[in-house]
């Protein structure tokens, strides 16, 4: 590495992530992009098949959007 890139790993943790990733990967930066974004599908699938498995009542209407309130109809004044 040269003294300037290290430099800028010492400052920065996430450039020393990333050197790792592209390490871990052979030195090629086009199979550590690659990698990341299959970790990155896997991780979607696995929250929305956790966020199916959750009752609606449990999360009370909290996925998707905004936490439904029993009284908001009477806070609007309605």
């Amino acid at each position: 590495m040269t003294e300037q890139f290290q430099a800028a790993c010492a400052d920065d943790p996430m450039e020393a992530d990333v050197t790792a990733v592209i390490e871990a990967c052979g030195g090629d930066p086009r199979t550590a992009i690659k990698a990341l974004l299959i970790e990155q599908y896997i991780q979607e699938q696995r929250i929305e098949r956790l966020a199916a498995a959750l009752s609606f009542g449990y999360v009370r209407g909290r996925i998707g959007g905004r936490p439904v309130r029993a009284d908001s109809s009477h806070s609007r004044g309605i």
